[in-house]
């Protein structure tokens, strides 16, 4: 009875004591082990508080390291950080973590007198980036990926210190980051600050990668330009950079069938930069290498090794000299245009010469300065037509604009050129609607000192530089249109082309030795002066 009664009551102690807790529960299981069993149960308590106190501490940290890129103190840090990296005079940016993975919308700098850029603009950057990434050990974003790249490089320096400078500035390495490849969709990339020297990369998909002494760049498709080379698909541009130099280790462009190679090709790093290399030309349009006014006088193709050569920073810019050669893949020719083709064709009865197809010869180019400069011409258009001689174009003198102003030769208004006129015209209005109001208002109040650049944000001012490059293209196709020709020629024609026209017949003998009428054809003033005089003379000769 009494172990009965007494296994009830215990029964009735362990149902209380289970309903006190945990901790009581615990006190209670080691209160018969006496000193060790309460020295025990105080060792528990503390490490439970212990990791309490723990928790808590890495949940607080947990949550700043969340929050702590959105505080304007990261904000404020970061800035500094990569302003500093690139020794930038100004940089705007808007920064976003999230997933482990950071996002810059878009970011703006301008260079300062220590960068190789003049200015810059990237949107859509995105890379890795863990929660301790910038506090503990180096940052490895990995593949930094951006959507695209506006980058305007430097011409040059001043001085020696200056070209030292840009040169540690392209290749320094972040010290808490680690920054190894950019794969960049729509990259953009000019130099170059006058018309002779500007250049550019554009819509092409980059490839950057870090080297140990520089960088690596792998450009695919987009278009090239540099000088009178303009708009040629890449094929495959790899670059390599270091502190020296610039080496086109592959250089593959093309135009429809056209062919332009200048792998080899080097830039040497200076205060004035130096270029030097071979572009092998293969079936190219002619009219990339004329002035741009000339397109509808002279059409066809060329080939040749070009030699490259000059400085980005200087007055005379990128050369391009070699010679032509054609061989029965290129041909050119010359359109009606000319004055003197027309006049051909109204008096001689048997032939006309509204386009003459020349498909032999050879002749010397050089490009540089502005300039441009045929030499040792010798073209046979079968027995038609035979052209010798040599041709300067070259930049009109300030009295020679005002010149051609006043008399109205810098356009022709002749019924010849009119077609020419239109379709210039609608070009130029298309260009110029992409050029808004407001903008081109903005341009201009800054011009005039009504505004300040500095008024405006960097985004603004990049922005306005872009449409300002509309504005430059623009005024190069109206100077190329008084430039100023100076050469002689001689032009050779069968022996019955004046038969029915007695003066001319006198005028213009024949030669006895070839059996040729040759006419000598000096070239001198503007474009649409080119060979007027020589026409009017057999229009004169004609009429008698």
């Amino acid at each position: 009875m009494e172990s009965e009664q007494s296994q009830s009551f215990n029964d009735r102690i362990s149902q209380w004591v289970a309903d006190q807790g945990f901790w009581f529960q615990l006190r209670y299981s080691m209160a018969g082990s006496g000193m060790k069993g309460r020295l025990t149960f105080h060792l528990m308590k503390m490490a439970f508080r212990l990791m309490i106190f723990i928790i808590l501490v890495a949940l607080g940290t947990w949550v700043y390291l969340i929050k702590r890129t959105e505080s304007p103190r990261f904000f404020k840090s970061l800035n500094a950080e990569v302003k500093k990296g690139l020794s930038a005079k100004e940089l705007e940016f808007g920064f976003q973590h999230s997933q482990g993975n950071f996002e810059i919308g878009r970011i703006a700098a301008e260079g300062g007198p220590e960068t190789f850029f003049t200015s810059f603009e990237a949107r859509a950057i995105r890379g890795k980036m863990g929660l301790l990434d910038g506090i503990v050990g180096r940052w490895d974003p990995g593949v930094i990926s951006i959507a695209k790249l506006d980058l305007e490089l430097r011409a040059g320096a001043d001085d020696a210190d200056s070209a030292r400078k840009f040169s540690e500035s392209l290749l320094r390495k972040p010290t808490k980051v680690d920054l190894k490849t950019f794969e960049i969709g729509d990259a953009n990339i000019r130099w170059g600050y006058s018309e002779r020297t500007q250049g550019s990369i554009t819509s092409s998909a980059l490839n950057a990668q870090r080297t140990t002494d520089g960088w690596k760049l792998v450009f695919k498709g987009g278009w090239f330009s540099q000088n009178w080379l303009q708009k040629l698909e890449i094929v495959t541009i790899v670059a390599v950079c270091n502190g020296d130099e610039l080496v086109f280790e592959k250089a593959e462009l093309k135009q429809g069938a056209a062919t332009v190679d200048f792998s080899g090709l080097r830039v040497t790093g200076s205060e004035r930069p130096r270029v030097d290399g071979v572009a092998k030309i293969r079936n190219l349009d002619i009219s990339q290498a004329l002035p741009i006014a000339l397109e509808t006088f002279v059409e066809g193709t060329i080939s040749g090794d070009f030699r490259v050569f000059g400085s980005t920073n200087n007055s005379e810019g990128i050369g391009f000299d070699g010679q032509v050669v054609l061989d029965g893949k290129d041909s050119i020719s010359l359109r009606e245009r000319i004055h003197i083709l027309k006049a051909l064709s109204v008096v001689d009865f048997s032939r006309n010469y509204h386009r003459v197809d020349f498909h032999e010869g050879t002749f010397l180019m050089k490009s540089y300065s502005g300039g441009l400069e045929i030499r040792e011409l010798k073209l046979k258009a079968e027995d038609i037509f035979t052209l010798e001689g040599a041709m300067n174009v070259r930049l009109p003198t300030d009295a020679e604009v005002q010149e051609a102003i006043a008399k109205g030769t810098a356009t022709d208004n002749s019924i010849l050129f009119s077609g020419e006129r239109e379709s210039a015209s609608v070009q130029t209005k298309k260009v110029e609607s992409e050029f808004s109001l407001k903008k081109a208002g903005q341009a201009a109040r800054i011009r005039e000192g009504m505004q300040s650049a500095e008024s405006l944000s960097l985004f603004d001012r990049l922005g306005l530089g872009n449409e300002l490059r509309i504005l430059q293209a623009q005024e190069a196709e109206r100077r190329s249109r008084m430039l100023q020709y100076e050469g002689d020629f001689r032009v050779t024609i069968p022996g019955d082309a004046f038969e029915r026209a007695k003066w001319l017949k006198e005028q213009y003998p024949v030669d006895p030795s070839t059996g040729r009428i040759p006419i000598k054809v000096p070239i001198e003033g503007g474009l649409y002066e080119i060979t007027l005089k020589q026409a009017e003379e057999v229009y004169q000769q004609a009429k008698q």
